[in-house]
């Protein structure tokens, strides 16, 4: 036909209007092409029911089948004939169109009427083929093909419309076994259908699981709100399965009742190509029920790269994130590492997709489990790292915290997040369709696997109670850390964990076996101090703060084997550390020119001759501290300083020294004692700051052992600088640095210390003294020991002293002080048997001990004080004479 029009036929209209056509044109280049509605001229087909009721004409569904098996999706010619006014329309409404359709050159009328599946209109004689037409029904008729035929009534349906059953019944019959025959009947968005199951004839809504097409909003006056993309998505499902035979399996129910599904085609499956074509988005609430979600997230992918239609805009969440080998040297938690990377910048990751039990300060159960689980795979391996998106999280004050995720593949290809989900230690987040891991299907499966077999946390039990952790780096347990050398000793060498690097040399350990934390010194070495990471902004020694970065690459958190040695007095353990492979790190420190060794202790080690080889090799490289060293250089400097001591330590006349005039703050024992310049008044000005910064209410306050704080003294209630020295649960014990006593606290009275009055700023005011060469007993013996601090008291308490200081060993005076007949106290203590002389004293001190030691003997020869029952050297027994202990805290003084 040379005025006909071309179109495909994509709708059988259903209703009144058997023997209507929607005509879809062929042009796609603009979008969605337009549709016309088209009536076949001359000829009437049976009704078929409704929802409202009316039920089918005979062989109404027969009729409608054979129309659209014959005709849909086929592309055809057709001419407009003749309009009308629809029925019960008004004046405005669009006409009815009558015309004539040609599918393969022969008219689609004379194709059904020969079928027996419609009449012709006995209204319709002024049209040009009625005969013809006539003329094929006459035959239909005499073959019984079609409505002519004698099974009217077993024709007609018996349609379960939808709204009108309860839909969860339905699916608890279908769900599960094969899918169901259908025909799809509407399609108001890519995503939604409404289907005719088959035979049983149920009408049903159906919605694709696992994916998401963009909406299509249809308000009351018929206009619709399209979102971009929305009606090219319907376009796409219209055009492949309006009107066709198809398969659905039914999958689940949402919250409104409706049905979730998947709708087969024999050429594919529907959302995988929607989501292909990137006209749909795959949505975690309904993934799970269907079972192709891998192959979903699959597409997806592929077509966020290829920028497809509704990802046109797409930008990765790993744009400019580039996929690298770095080595993981710190674990922070079960899911969250940091990583050096080939630039060795320290990066921080998160694993995608999934989340662990949260450490924090009171570890969540399975927490430390997922942590150690990780740590053993990964701590100091290189490991693929593939970053993948970044999420930024709130916070309660100020700015959101952006992390990155990535996924962490170590030992060729292992996956560290799958291994902490199988192992039942994570558990695996929704799907997001910018922030999941592209193995996020594996990661599913060993979660379904993990929870069948009931692991860690799917098991709804605890985790096993470890052993209460013996903590021996408190200062409160040093003397517990000694108790433990023994055991550690006899062990040999034995397994540890390190926690913490202080700085090159020094660490904190987990001994496993024997369930302790302890401090850990490398025997013999010495490293410079790094930066404070307290931000205070306290900078390190040239090389401390390598020499930190590359113990802790080496070492921290890995499984290490130390060699105890001996015990310091601060409680740290001294010996060798040895790295996984077997090799020692202070030997590499050593190597590295990042240490150095202290001669006596390093040469007492098991290890010495190798910790000094490998100094010697840094020396003579010019490695690091080592780069200015020059063995002549450092002979002669040497040979300098062998002088300048040897110097220091030759006697000077009393004239020479220097004077000194001392006001006494505190008396510790007959031969200790604490004071001040007396022409010094900075303490006066220090004691107006602080009172100052102590006026009024302030919040409750918590100090640490060893912090620096503001405390107010018992015997006076006013404020002074002192240093914790021990805290117990209702109290804490202070020593006051300005003035050398000490004083026990309830937590109202202590306060944290101005910065500026800090001991960094403004040192210590309280002069540390010792009687030169003298030893006395203890101040609280009751005896010669008492009777010596009283005897220092009488001759300087409440008085200014003239000090003459003998030696100076670091922050500690060794002075003669004079009373004020100018008479030497230390003779007069000697003399009256409260005081002996020291054995060994130095070489400067000799002429001093001598003039002494006459004194001493004198006070033998007459029986005085310790004395008086004879020479209590020949045998020190405590029961016999004498002891020499640890100075105590003494009451002597006040403020």
């Amino acid at each position: 036909c040379i005025c006909c029009a071309i179109g495909e036929i994509s709708y059988v209209v259903g209703g009144g209007r058997q023997d209507s056509l929607i005509i879809r044109g062929t042009d796609l280049s603009k979008g969605p092409p337009p549709e016309k509605l088209l009536s076949l001229a001359g000829i009437s087909a049976p009704r078929l029911g409704n929802r409202n009721g009316a039920p089918d004409q005979p062989f109404a569904w027969a009729s409608r089948e054979f129309l659209r098996q014959t005709c849909i999706g086929s592309q055809v010619a057709f001419t407009v004939d003749a309009t009308a006014p629809q029925p019960g329309a008004t004046n405005n409404g669009p006409p009815r169109e009558f015309g004539r359709v040609y599918l393969d050159n022969e008219s689609l009328a004379n194709i059904i009427l020969a079928a027996g599946w419609a009449r012709v209109k006995s209204n319709a004689t002024e049209l040009a083929d009625f005969e013809d037409l006539s003329k094929v029904q006459r035959a239909a008729e005499e073959a019984g093909r079609g409505v002519f035929g004698s099974e009217g009534s077993s024709a007609i349906r018996q349609v379960r419309w939808a709204g009108t059953f309860d839909p969860g019944e339905l699916l608890k019959q279908l769900q599960g076994g094969p899918p169901q025959d259908a025909i799809v009947e509407q399609i108001p968005s890519g995503s939604v259908m409404r289907v005719m199951l088959l035979p049983g004839f149920e009408q049903v809504t159906i919605i694709l699981s696992g994916i998401q097409c963009p909406a299509i909003r249809r308000n009351e006056d018929g206009t619709e709100e399209a979102a971009p993309f929305s009606r090219e998505a319907r376009f796409f499902v219209e055009s492949r399965l309006l009107h066709r035979d198809v398969k659905v399996k039914l999958e689940g129910l949402d919250k409104n009742g409706t049905i979730f599904g998947t709708v087969l085609h024999p050429q594919g499956n529907m959302s995988l190509e929607l989501v292909k074509a990137g006209l749909a988005k795959v949505v975690d609430y309904s993934s799970s029920l269907c079972d192709n979600a891998p192959a979903l997230r699959a597409a997806e992918r592929t077509a966020k790269e290829r920028r497809q239609r509704m990802w046109k805009e797409y930008v990765p969440p790993n744009s400019g994130m580039g996929e690298f080998q770095g080595k993981v040297v710190e674990v922070v938690s079960g899911d969250t590492i940091i990583v050096l990377d080939p630039s060795n910048k320290e990066c921080r990751y998160s694993l995608s997709s999934i989340r662990c039990p949260v450490m924090g300060k009171e570890p969540k159960p399975w927490a430390a489990e997922a942590k150690e689980c990780l740590r053993r795979a990964v701590i100091g391996k290189k490991c693929k790292v593939v970053p993948e998106y970044k999420r930024t999280f709130a916070k309660d004050n100020g700015p959101g915290e952006e992390r990155a995720f990535c996924s962490l593949i170590f030992n060729g290809d292992k996956n560290a997040a799958q291994m902490l989900v199988s192992e039942g230690l994570a558990a695996v987040n929704s799907y997001g369709e910018s922030t999941s891991s592209p193995y996020y299907e594996s990661l599913v499966e060993a979660e379904a696997a993990a929870t069948a077999a009931k692991k860690a946390m799917h098991s709804n039990t605890p985790p096993p109670r470890a052993n209460a952790v013996i903590d021996l780096t408190l200062p409160t347990a040093r003397q517990r850390a000694a108790s433990h050398l023994g055991t550690l000793q006899r062990q040999g060498k034995v397994r540890a964990v390190v926690q913490f690097v202080v700085n090159g040399a020094r660490f904190k350990l987990t001994v496993p076996k024997d369930n302790l934390l302890i401090s850990f010194v490398c025997v013999g070495l010495r490293c410079r101090a790094c930066a404070r990471r307290d931000g205070s902004g306290t900078e390190g020694e040239p090389f401390g703060d390598e020499a930190l970065l590359f113990t802790r690459s080496h070492c921290f958190q890995r499984d290490v084997e130390i060699e105890v040695e001996s015990v310091d007095k601060a409680g740290n353990f001294l010996g060798s550390l040895f790295l996984p492979d077997k090799r020692n790190l202070g030997v590499l420190v050593l190597e590295a020119g990042l240490a150095e060794r202290m001669g006596a202790a390093a040469d007492r080690s098991t290890y010495g001759d190798e910790l000094y080889k490998a100094e010697e090799a840094a020396k003579s490289a010019n490695r690091k501290i080592w780069e200015n060293y020059s063995e002549a250089q450092e002979a002669e400097r040497k040979a300098e300083a062998e002088a300048v001591a040897a110097a220091e330590q030759e006697p000077i006349p009393d004239s020479q020294k220097q004077m000194v005039q001392l006001t006494l703050t505190e008396i510790i024992d007959g031969a200790r004692f604490y004071a001040h310049v007396a022409s010094d008044k900075s303490i006066d000005v220090l004691q107006q700051q602080l009172a100052a910064t102590c006026v009024g209410n302030a919040p409750p306050f918590e100090p640490r052992a060893g912090q620096v704080v503001a405390a107010k003294f018992s015997q006076d209630d006013m404020w002074y600088r002192a240093k914790v020295l021990k805290k117990e649960r209702t109290s804490v014990t202070v020593f006051f640095i300005d003035y050398g006593n000490t004083d026990l606290c309830t937590a109202d009275r202590l306060r944290p210390l101005d910065p500026t009055l800090g001991p960094a700023t403004i040192s210590a005011q309280a002069i540390d003294c010792r009687l030169a060469c003298l030893i006395v007993g203890q101040s609280d013996d009751g005896g010669d020991g008492q009777e010596a601090a009283m005897s220092l008291a009488a001759a300087a308490w409440n008085k200014a002293v003239l000090a003459r200081v003998e030696d100076r060993q670091g922050e500690i005076l060794h002075v003669t002080l004079f009373d004020a007949a100018q008479q030497s106290v230390n003779e007069q203590l000697i003399s009256a048997g409260l005081a002996r002389v020291e054995k060994t004293v130095p070489k400067r001190n000799m002429l001093l001990a001598a003039g002494l030691r006459e004194k001493e003997e004198a006070a033998k020869a007459s029986r005085q004080g310790m004395w008086r029952y004879g020479d209590i050297e020949e045998d020190e027994s405590p029961e016999f004479g004498f002891r020499k202990p640890a100075p105590p805290a003494s009451a002597w003084g006040k403020k």
